[in-house]
C-alpha cells in the first residue's frame, strides 16, 4: 500500500502528484491519500479519465474536520476469460462489467417506477441495450421507450434519465468519443 499526504502540497500540484503516484502502482494495488477535504472531484476525474481506476472499490473516510483518507484502487489486470451472468455482476443499481477497463460497460437493474437521476456522460458515445423489461429513457427531457432486445444510441453530452416502467435490466456501454 502506498500513502500520499497531500495536505502540504500546493493545491494546484496535488492532482498531478496523485496521478503520478497512481500510475506507479501495479494492477490490484491501492493508493491511499490523506487530504484536507473530501476528494470527490478527484474521484470524478479519475473515474472519467483513468481506465485503470476501479471506481467501484473507491472508499473515503472522514477522520477529522480537515483529515479525509481515501483509497484509490487500481484495477487488477484481466487474465483468463470469464463467463458470468449479467444478474451476477455485483453492485446495485449499477455495476461495471469490467472495472477499470474501456469502454465502460455497466449493468443497470431497476425495479418498476425507479429511475436514475438526470446526468450526462461528456466525451462519450452511449449504447443503452435493454435486456429485460421496459425503460423510458429521457434524453434532454424527450422520452424514448426502450424495450427488451432494443438499443438506444446517443451522444453522452445529452442529459439522460432512465426510468424502469417495469422491473428492467440494461447493459450500457460508455465508449470514449474518438477525436475527429
Amino acid at each position: 500500500m502506498t500513502e500520499l499526504d497531500v495536505r502540504e502540497i500546493p493545491p494546484n500540484e496535488r492532482h498531478d502528484r496523485i496521478h503520478d503516484a497512481f500510475d506507479d502502482l501495479e494492477p490490484g494495488e491501492s493508493l491511499t491519500i490523506v487530504n484536507d477535504h473530501d476528494p470527490k472531484p478527484l474521484y470524478y476525474e479519475l473515474s472519467a479519465e483513468v481506465p485503470a481506476f476501479d471506481d467501484e472499490a473507491y472508499a473515503v473516510e472522514r477522520e477529522g474536520p480537515e483529515r479525509f483518507v481515501a483509497e484509490l484502487p487500481k484495477a487488477a489486470s484481466a487474465s483468463e476469460p470469464e463467463t458470468v451472468r449479467v444478474d451476477d455482476i455485483d453492485g446495485e443499481p449499477a455495476a461495471q462489467a469490467f472495472p477499470g477497463s474501456e469502454p465502460k460497460t455497466v449493468r443497470l437493474s431497476l425495479p418498476a417506477g425507479e429511475s436514475v437521476a438526470e446526468h450526462d456522460h461528456p466525451d462519450r458515445d452511449v449504447l443503452f441495450h435493454a435486456l429485460e423489461g421496459r425503460f423510458d429513457v429521457a434524453l434532454d427531457g424527450e422520452d424514448h421507450r426502450v424495450e427488451a432486445g432494443e438499443l438506444l444510441r446517443f451522444d453522452g453530452e445529452r442529459s439522460v434519465e432512465p426510468t424502469a416502467r417495469e422491473d428492467a435490466t440494461a447493459l450500457i456501454v460508455l465508449a470514449p468519443r474518438s477525436e475527429p
